[in-house]
């Protein structure tokens, strides 16, 4: 390999170069979009969880001192205990399901821009060559 070769890298035109570092630029924007729906959706967790299921619980536990989440009993008839246990029940999937669709939205955020870093150190070998010959005329 001579110092003039380029490795078997074939050079872009600029107008390739120029509309690559525009889509590099979007880039960025999409993967920040990505993370802070997904820090809006742990964020509502901890709200949900605080304001909403803790309460919930409690309330439970206040009102049904003799029975357990499991339910169960001869007791279990009753129509109010059936449906808090029912209420109760629903929350951890829900809570479940928005940690890992806001965990699965901040990672792909960050996937998204760690991308558009590769993209635009791949590029770089690019407009280096054009900076160079400019430099040189």
């Amino acid at each position: 390999m001579s110092d003039g070769d380029g490795g078997g890298l074939e050079r872009q035109s600029v107008d390739a170069v120029e509309s690559t570092v525009e889509s590099i630029e979007k880039m960025p924007l999409v993967g920040g979009v990505f993370a802070v729906i997904g820090y809006l959706l742990a964020g509502s967790v901890l709200f949900f969880e605080l304001t909403e299921f803790h309460p919930l619980l409690e309330d439970f536990f206040s009102t049904h001192t003799e029975h357990s989440l499991a339910g169960g009993g001869p007791e279990r008839g009753a129509d109010t205990l059936n449906s808090d246990l029912a209420e109760l029940h629903s929350w951890p999937s829900t809570l479940l399901w928005l940690k890992l669709v806001g965990v699965a939205h901040i990672l792909f955020g960050i996937f998204v821009s760690l991308a558009a870093i590769v993209r635009a150190l791949a590029l770089m070998s690019h407009r280096l060559s054009y900076e160079m010959e400019r430099s040189q005329s």
